[in-house]
């Protein structure tokens, strides 16, 4: 590593080709992909020159895990007392969460100081890139509040209580991270569409250079809105960590952009597996029995997905595509072709509207929702305009899976017995609310009870300070990799954002490696008629088989009794 903390050897300098390196659509980025295995295999010798190998017990009983620490002394895991003193014994958390990582002991020592860009002996600085108001943020700002999400001030509030807390109970090594606002002149809009590359690059640079940050934490507030594609590559470029980036990009994204690039949302490729293994063997060759009109009742399903135009997702439609009629033989004539619309919210409306008139022409009798909550609002409003009522198949992508989504945004009459499929989160009472993971800390830590409509962002927050913790006292983006993937399953007993895991690959395989956190899913359906536990308003999902979530591979057969059917 250089003295910048930009290698060389993983990623090429930005130096070589200019100071504002711009990639066209069909340009790919020059990167060399860290092999993974080594970067567990091989850890990086810690600020003192020792490593301490941990392989004390995982939670529940997991049995040893091998979760090497570059760090001076012998470390163990579940030994001695954390550094806000709490005793740590084998399978006790760093902190009381389901999500935080296996306890370590207070670190001493030296820390190795400036380990990094962004690092010195006392503080992680992160960016969190904010835009400015414009038409397209100010909708999106409306639809959200429409929806229940909390304002902007609040949410930022919320987060910067947790982040005080995190810093005083995770192992960061003498360290305290300091999050810090950058306002960008791009668009939102331009990013999602895969654009704007010039501004987005020039935005990581400033932060690396300017701002000296270690990464951007990719929080979302109602002003910032994650890490986008051409963000998350240029910060990559510029050897800036990129938490929660690349918002449901395929895997090979984020292995292209190694070991930059994370994310707590899962992977399309993982998500478009999930569907192909659930629509094949649970509804395909059936007979529509769930939609809205006895015209469509009577037909055999007739599948047509309606998803963002961006490459990256459009990749993981032809790998649904390819397993559904390669691996689960579904015949070639049960999918019908995809509408691809922009992710623009000025057209999400012209959209649905050319969406529904496709489908309903070519027959389809299923429309899998892979899209963000606004336009499928949208698009069931556009159903019902055309009298089209088909059956709707969650993915549980983009929040569409939570209550108030649903009831804020679709149409009641075209979803009221019609909506069912999967969903990445566990019910809305569990992610947000008093009942919920961060509202039972927020008012535990303020006497208060959390403010509607947001989570302060506590899953992304976890998600980072468990890499740091990971990573030990070196801190670099090499050590975060290793760290990551050596975690052990975090989320049990009730996987509130799903089970988690970072060495599971997006095809199921154990040790492949990932760089999403959440692999699994729940089956739901929509009860238009029973009250959410979450705000006391008509309509909710229901979870099916018990609430239990499954894997890759691990799904069941057979489709459940739905909509209170025996």
């Amino acid at each position: 590593m250089d003295t910048s903390g930009r290698c060389s050897a993983t990623i090429t300098p930005r130096g070589v080709r200019g100071r504002h390196p711009r990639f066209g659509a069909g340009t790919t980025m020059v990167v060399v992909v860290s092999v993974l295995v080594a970067l567990v295999a091989a850890p990086t010798a810690g600020a003192a020159g020792s490593s301490a190998v941990l392989t004390k017990s995982g939670p529940s009983g997991e049995g040893p895990y091998p979760w090497a620490y570059p760090a001076s002394g012998d470390v163990k895991v579940g030994t001695g007392k954390t550094v806000s003193g709490a005793a740590c014994s084998a399978g006790t958390p760093q902190f009381s969460s389901p999500y935080a990582p296996p306890c370590v002991p207070k670190f001493t020592g030296n820390n190795g100081g400036k380990t990094y860009n962004g690092v010195t002996r006392s503080t992680i600085t992160l960016s969190q890139r904010e835009f400015p108001n414009a038409a397209d943020t100010e909708e999106i700002e409306a639809q959200a509040k429409a929806a229940g999400a909390a304002i902007p001030q609040v949410i930022s509030q919320v987060q910067q209580v947790f982040v005080n807390y995190f810093n005083k109970v995770y192992n960061l090594y003498g360290r305290k991270v300091v999050i810090k606002p950058y306002v960008t002149q791009a668009s939102f809009t331009s990013e999602e569409l895969g654009q704007g590359q010039a501004q987005a690059c020039a935005d990581a640079v400033a932060i690396t250079d300017q701002m000296h940050a270690f990464g951007d934490a990719g929080l979302t507030n109602g002003t910032s809105y994650g890490g986008t594609g051409p963000f998350s590559q240029c910060a990559a470029q510029d050897h800036l960590v990129e938490f929660n980036g690349d918002p449901y990009f395929d895997e090979a994204s984020f292995e292209k952009l190694n070991p930059y690039v994370w994310s707590t949302s899962q992977d399309c490729t993982r998500i478009s597996s999930a569907e192909a293994e659930v629509l094949s063997t649970m509804l395909g060759g059936k007979k529509a029995i769930f939609a809205g009109e006895s015209s469509l009742r009577s037909r055999t399903r007739k599948f047509a997905a309606f998803v963002p135009n961006v490459p990256q997702y459009l990749n993981c439609t032809k790998n649904f595509i390819n397993l559904a009629e390669d691996k689960y033989h579904l015949a070639k004539s049960a999918l019908s072709p995809s509408f691809y619309y922009d992710l623009d919210i000025a057209t999400f409306q012209q959209s649905a509207q050319q969406a529904i008139v496709q489908f309903k022409a070519a027959g389809v009798t299923t429309i899998i929702c892979s899209s963000d909550p606004f336009s499928l609002g949208l698009l069931t409003k556009a159903a019902a305009a055309q009298n089209y009522h088909p059956e709707w198949f969650m993915t549980g992508s983009a929040l569409t899976d939570l209550d108030q989504s649903a009831q804020g945004l679709y149409d009641q009459a075209e979803i009221k017995g019609h909506m069912f499929g999967l969903s990445e989160s566990a019910a809305s009472t569990s992610t947000t609310g008093p009942s919920s993971l961060a509202g039972k800390l927020y008012e535990r830590l303020t006497g208060h009870q959390i403010p509607k409509g947001t989570d302060g962002n506590y899953a992304g927050l976890v998600e980072i300070f468990d890499g740091l913790q990971a990573a030990g006292p070196d801190l670099t983006p090499a050590n975060l990799a290793r760290g990551l993937h050596a975690l052990p399953t975090l989320g049990a007993p009730s996987y509130q954002y799903g089970q988690w895991t970072w060495n599971t690959g997006p095809v199921g395989k154990a040790g492949a490696g990932d760089h999403t956190s959440s692999d699994d899913a729940r089956f739901v359906y929509w009860d238009g008629n029973k009250t959410s536990p979450l705000n006391g308003v008509k309509g909710t999902f229901v979870a099916v088989f018990g609430g239990k979530r499954f894997t890759l591979g691990k799904w069941p057969k057979t489709l459940p009794p739905l909509f209170g059917s025996s």
